[in-house]
């Protein structure tokens, strides 16, 4: 809910700019046809820009340290089950934004429908050449998409020489197109007073073109505006057809009498690129401001161009890696040398590594990737109600072309929690894939999901609420040149002593270190 508030908000902001913008800018010149152009572009960039991500262009090749604590640092989901009550303000304020937005829906669907019926009851005829639909009554000529609807017998053939060619020119443009997305702007963010008010100036703008052309087609002005001002027939307001004779008037007149605008002062609207780039960055600011502190931090470290720097949790996380489940048990070699050579890959050759030169990454980073999965998993019913709690395992590869495969159940808790787990993680969008010997490379990842009941019984009624913490659950055990070692002393190493980091997984770290070694061994060999 907070991710859809957030983009309520954000594309609100964005309608509210654009029409200022416009105002500021824009409002007063004759490029009627670019100013369309622009009018469109914002509606369809506000409601775009929020799923823009630029942290992809924004990374650069990562150190060493980076590229392990990427691959071992995802963090534990926990869902837990609470109490939650039904009726809410927030819920209520839903309910109520939703019926309005379903009246202007039904209000639109009520205006189509009685277009059909004109349609329906029309008589199609050719005049000057154009095909038009001719209806019976006082009917102030209008168009929807390719069709024109009039009564010809209630004009003369100067008038319908007028009529048919500012109505052609709304559908040959296809104007009703720019009506329709107008109207669902202000369906979806009717809140909004940008919205309504962006929607009249799309409105204006059409009528501005349609009387252009029909001045540029040798029709006398005052003539024309004449005909505009005794064309006053009454009939039911519909806000999806294009009227011949739609208000303001006055408006109009003015624009047909104006001055047009010197061709130079288009290369104004080339600021819409700056606005849309500020909106973007504003949109990903959280997640750059992170990467950046990030890119900082690795770049004042004492260690970071010739070494790894190990520091809290970096090795004894990797037992985030030793739960892959991969059945020729293989060795990971981590290679540290003065000049920082690159991680080798995985000592077979089946092209899927534990750790690449640039590990994978997940659009807007693994805050997001935490945030997607907290919002998609759900705690199942069935595993609730039978009051199962625990911890769920999942591995899985990300490809080559970053999409996730071969998600498998390492370790399980529940079928219905395993199936649960399973589902969220296939469902998981594209990643930036990761890169060894700058190709694109496939690598193993595992995600820990905990389960945890909140204190409630099974009558009461529960939400789903998935958050992340890191956990310790996993940890492997650690030797130094053979001797067995503590997290304080794996942590007090200097990365300039390590010669080499190897890691034992599954049937091989229990072979030689029994079930000591059913979480995985690290070991660690100093140089001399």
């Amino acid at each position: 809910m907070n991710d859809l508030l957030m983009y309520f908000l954000k594309v609100n902001i964005a309608i509210a700019l654009f029409y200022m913008f416009y105002r500021l800018v824009f409002y007063n010149d004759t490029f009627w046809t670019t100013r369309r152009i622009y009018l469109v572009f914002s509606i369809l960039l506000a409601a775009v820009y929020p799923f823009i991500s630029i942290l992809g262009w924004f990374e650069r090749q990562e150190s060493i340290q980076a590229i392990l604590t990427s691959y071992v640092q995802l963090n534990e989901i926990t869902v837990t089950a609470m109490p939650l009550s039904v009726i809410t303000i927030e819920n209520l304020l839903l309910v109520v934004y939703g019926i309005v937005s379903l009246f202007l829906l039904v209000k639109m669907f009520v205006q189509l429908v009685s277009i059909l019926r004109w349609k329906l009851k029309g008589e199609k005829l050719m005049l000057d050449g154009i095909e038009i639909m001719a209806i019976d009554g006082n009917i102030t000529p209008f168009s929807f998409f390719t069709t024109i609807y009039m009564n010809p017998a209630l004009h003369n053939e100067h008038e319908t020489r007028q009529i048919l060619t500012h109505e052609n020119t709304h559908a040959r443009q296809w104007h009703s197109l720019d009506v329709i997305l107008s109207e669902l702007m202000t369906i979806l963010f009717w809140i909004n007073p940008a919205a309504w008010l962006l929607k009249r100036e799309i409105r204006h703008n059409l009528e501005f073109l349609a009387d252009n052309s029909v001045l540029q087609s040798g029709i006398d002005s005052k003539n024309y505006q004449y005909h505009l001002l005794q064309l006053s027939y009454q009939v039911p307001e519909n806000q999806l057809i294009n009227r011949f004779n739609i208000s303001p008037l006055k408006k109009r007149i003015t624009m047909m009498n104006q001055q047009k605008t010197r061709k130079a002062g288009i290369l104004k609207y080339s600021l819409i690129v700056p606005l849309a780039l500020a909106l973007v960055l504003s949109s990903n600011a959280e997640a750059l401001v992170s990467k950046t502190k990030n890119l900082i931090t690795q770049k004042t470290s004492k260690n970071q161009v010739s070494t790894i720097a190990i520091k809290t949790n970096d090795l004894s996380s990797f037992h985030s890696s030793i739960l892959t489940e991969k059945k020729d048990v293989s060795t990971l070699a981590v290679s540290v040398a003065q000049n920082s050579k690159p991680v080798q890959k995985v000592a077979n050759e089946d092209k899927i590594y534990s750790v690449v030169e640039k590990m994978p990454q997940f659009p807007g980073g693994e805050k997001e990737l935490l945030n997607y999965i907290a919002r998609n998993l759900k705690y199942p019913a069935e595993t609730r109600q039978k009051g199962i709690q625990g911890t769920l395992i999942i591995s899985f590869v990300v490809n080559q072309s970053g999409k996730v495969v071969n998600a498998k159940v390492v370790r399980g808790l529940e079928v219905n929690a395993d199936a649960e787990g399973l589902r969220v993680v296939n469902s998981l969008p594209n990643w930036i894939p990761g890169e060894q010997n700058g190709k694109k490379a496939s690598v193993y990842y595992t995600l820990p999901i905990a389960f945890k009941l909140g204190n409630s019984s099974n009558s009461t009624i529960y939400k789903e609420h998935a958050t992340s913490e890191i956990t310790d659950s996993t940890k492997p055990i650690y030797f130094i040149d053979g001797k067995p070692a503590t997290d304080v002393e794996v942590k007090a190493l200097k990365p300039e002593s390590i010669k080499s980091i190897d890691v034992l997984k599954d049937a091989s770290a229990t072979a030689m270190y029994g079930s000591r070694g059913v979480n995985g061994v690290v070991l660690i060999t100093l140089k001399k």
